[in-house]
């Protein structure tokens, strides 16, 4: 006689749906709250225009969690502002950015001169004020979603 219990529902439909998402090549988050978002048409970020062709790029709770959003503040140590080295982006012209956070889940590209890098700190020659808020993890998701680059 067995001893193996039989798979819950879940664990039988779970791996069916997950399938499903992953062919039509969704995020993988559960099969009812994708389909929720699709039939809503769930919009995960907005864009705005702001100076030059920067946009302010504003991302609902649920999508800054999905990608893993971190901020940290640009911090002074001795003469320099600090920002961690996963802050730093390069543009194809090789100009240096970060985002800011003016308000909780909206970013602000913001140029910043580099003085030095040094492991995982960058030393700012120029850039935002100590103690302002800067994406700390995710800044290259926020790049692509201000450049509009479709995700895969």
């Amino acid at each position: 006689m067995s001893t193996r219990r039989p798979l819950s529902l879940h664990r039988r439909v779970w791996p069916a749906c997950a399938i499903a998402v992953l062919v039509a090549g969704l995020p993988v988050a559960g099969c009812a709250e994708v389909e929720s978002e699709s039939a809503t048409g769930y919009e995960p970020a907005k864009l705005e225009p702001v100076e030059g062709d920067r946009k302010r790029v504003t991302f609902t709770a649920e999508a800054a969690r999905r990608i893993g959003l971190r901020t940290a503040r640009v911090r002074h140590s001795a003469d320099d502002k600090v920002v961690p080295y996963a802050a730093l982006l390069y543009d194809p012209q090789g100009n240096t950015w970060v985002y800011t956070s003016p308000t909780p889940l909206e970013y602000l590209r913001a140029p910043v001169r580099v003085q030095r890098i040094d492991g995982d700190s960058v030393f700012l020659a120029d850039g935002p004020p100590v103690g302002t808020e800067v994406v700390a993890v995710g800044a290259t998701e926020v790049y692509g979603t201000e450049l509009e680059v479709p995700s895969q």
